[in-house]
């Protein structure tokens, strides 16, 4: 199926936003910057990022930003084509002016068959630029590259051929014709005025010509003739230098994500909750260096000691972007564990609550103090890996599992570090597939010695195509020395708390767009079974609670009025195997939104 154009100037926009200075390296492009590009909210850019990456055609980074994968720049690298060839096709053979090409441009790359552009292509005797400059891409989406300089980095004193104009505002492209810089045409920077951040220069017909420096930054130049090799290569390192940090420090911007629900079980009053009030802020120190935090409350408010609410800081962590396939992060860390646990804004998944066993047996939301690396390699490949601070085993428990083990990072005891990673695959397009482990010891009592050595291991995988949506999860928690940890707790409380030696739970879910016009008019209904039970292997001298072994049936529809609102409801069944405690049947209604 052809990418739609919304697709097209998603991948245009990430292409050209990822470029950075002349000559460097491409890199993410922050998602703020990507949605102010495109007139939309952050919370739009991400829903249509993540889509974008399911389908394999962009790296998301969350909180940082968006590279394109391969496929991505070919066909961002073909719209350019289009873009590009049209507005030259429009100056030569048309006779439009050069600065009024753009716009007709934008609609026409849309609509124009490959065919009619390889005509135009030889038509026009295979150019390699456009009417500002830009290289324009060949059938192959390949873009020969231009060996440039701004008039911010050239040599002072030297002959300079103008090769590029990279802004195109009309009045800007007027100024440029007015002055005799268009491409092509030789000039020679005389001064550069720190005080007064200008360019003087000296152009056609000697004509002196002053800019400011954020003028001068949009044209780019080559030397008129051979330059001295050491003289190229002192100017390009300069050129390096100068640009890759402009712009920062830099704040926001601010995000973030609330949902409140109506809860209502068989047989008991309805219950209204304010579920989450979460506020997301990052900073960037350098392009290189940047921080991420979150902050949440839940159930509205906080009261002292009282059972009410909770302050949870989720997430607080430096980020030292090295490469794209190395990076090292610090602070306090959401763990690579599950679907939801890293990723859990309402509307990125269906439900008014998360998933039974992204809560009871992988218990989001899972963070903790630590450090670690992450980043891509090959086609598609991404790794996390973080050593944190350990569960603590003397909180688990028999329904709930080792929940109730989290430290969250606030002096954690830490006789010893966990061990926590994860790697995932989005070389197919609409699929990501992953897999995550986290292992640690818990010190149970020191006197005697008695440690409980943890593992969950999960797998998940994603698939999406035209309306169709899938995915499931299984995971297993193995928790070392069971009996006597149940023995040691027991004996502290008087009775042991009938801790499994192992707890498992597994899910598969089918969603369909039964209306996909885009939002107000998308609808989403669903189906989801679970089975999640936190008793699935007793240690020697225990019976499994069997009320704690529990399917769940949830059927509901998600209906988006806009794509960073999500209006739920659902209807759940949830079973058990005891015999004795009665099932149960809840309806919930939820609203969500992120921003």
């Amino acid at each position: 199926m052809l990418p739609s154009s919304t697709v097209e100037n998603y991948l245009k926009k990430i292409y050209l936003g990822s470029q950075g200075a002349p000559g460097a390296e491409p890199r993410l492009f922050p998602m703020g910057q990507l949605a102010a590009a495109l007139g939309v909210t952050p919370g739009t850019a991400t829903t249509m990022v993540k889509t974008l990456a399911e389908s394999g055609l962009v790296n998301y980074e969350p909180y940082a930003g968006v590279s394109l994968t391969r496929a991505g720049r070919r066909l961002a690298a073909l719209v350019l084509r289009r873009h590009r060839l049209v507005e030259l096709f429009l100056v030569q053979v048309m006779g439009l002016r050069w600065d009024e090409v753009h716009d007709e441009a934008e609609l026409l790359e849309h609509v124009v068959s490959d065919r009619l552009i390889d005509r135009m292509d030889e038509m026009l005797g295979r150019p390699e630029v456009d009417p500002h400059g830009d290289p324009i891409p060949d059938s192959e989406g390949v873009v020969k590259k231009q060996q440039a300089q701004t008039l911010l980095s050239c040599p002072i004193g030297a002959r300079m051929t103008v090769t590029r104009i990279i802004d195109q505002d009309k009045q800007f492209l007027r100024f440029v014709e007015s002055h005799d810089l268009k491409p092509g045409e030789t000039v020679e920077v005389e001064e550069r005025d720190e005080v007064s951040d200008s360019v003087r220069l000296r152009g056609k017909g000697d004509r002196r010509i002053t800019l400011g420096a954020r003028a001068a930054s949009k044209l780019l130049v080559q030397a008129a003739r051979v330059v001295l090799f050491v003289l190229a290569l002192a100017t390009a390192a300069r050129a390096q230098q100068a640009d890759p940090d402009a712009g920062f420090p830099s704040t926001g911007p601010i995000s973030g994500y609330m949902d409140f629900h109506v809860n209502k079980a068989d047989g008991e009053a309805a219950v209204i909750d304010f579920h989450r009030f979460v506020l997301l802020v990052s900073h960037s120190f350098t392009s290189k260096i940047r921080f991420v935090g979150e902050l949440e409350v839940e159930h509205a408010f906080v009261e002292g000691l009282e059972e009410s609410g909770e302050l949870e800081l989720e997430q607080a962590y430096i980020d030292f972007l090295l490469s794209r396939g190395f990076n090292i992060r610090a602070g306090m860390l959401l763990l690579p564990m599950g679907i939801i646990n890293e990723r859990h804004e309402p509307p990125v998944f269906n439900g008014v609550e998360r998933p039974f066993v992204d809560t009871v047996i992988i218990p989001t939301t899972w963070f903790d103090a630590g450090a670690g690396v992450h980043g891509e390699v090959g086609r598609g490949l991404r790794y996390r890996a973080y050593v944190v601070a350990p569960l603590d085993a003397r909180e688990f428990s028999a329904d709930e599992g080792i929940r109730e083990g989290r430290q969250k990072g606030g002096q954690a005891t830490a006789a010893s570090a966990a061990f926590t990673g994860r790697a995932e695959y989005l070389g197919i397009r609409g699929l990501t597939a992953g897999a995550a482990v986290w292992r640690g010891t818990s010190q149970v009592t020191r006197t005697p010695e008695l440690n409980s050595a943890v593992t969950a291991a999960e797998a998940d995988a994603r698939y999406r195509r035209g309306r169709l949506e899938l995915r499931g999860e299984i995971a297993r928690v193995d928790v070392g020395n069971a009996a006597a940890l149940n023995d040691s707790l027991g004996r502290a409380v008087g009775v042991p708390p009938n801790i499994a030696s192992a707890l498992r739970g597994f899910y598969g879910e089918a969603g369909y767009r039964i209306w996909d016009a885009g939002a107000p008019r998308d609808l989403v209904a669903f189906f989801r079974y679970e089975n999640f039970d936190t008793q699935f292997r007793m240690p020697a001298g225990l019976l499994p609670l069997k009320e704690f072994d529990r399917d769940a049936f949830v059927v509901g529809t998600t209906y988006y009025p806009d794509p960073d609102v999500a209006v739920k409801a659902d209807y759940i069944h949830l079973r058990n195997q005891s015999g004795i405690f009665a099932n149960r049947h809840l309806l919930n209604v939820g609203l969500g939104w992120w921003f």
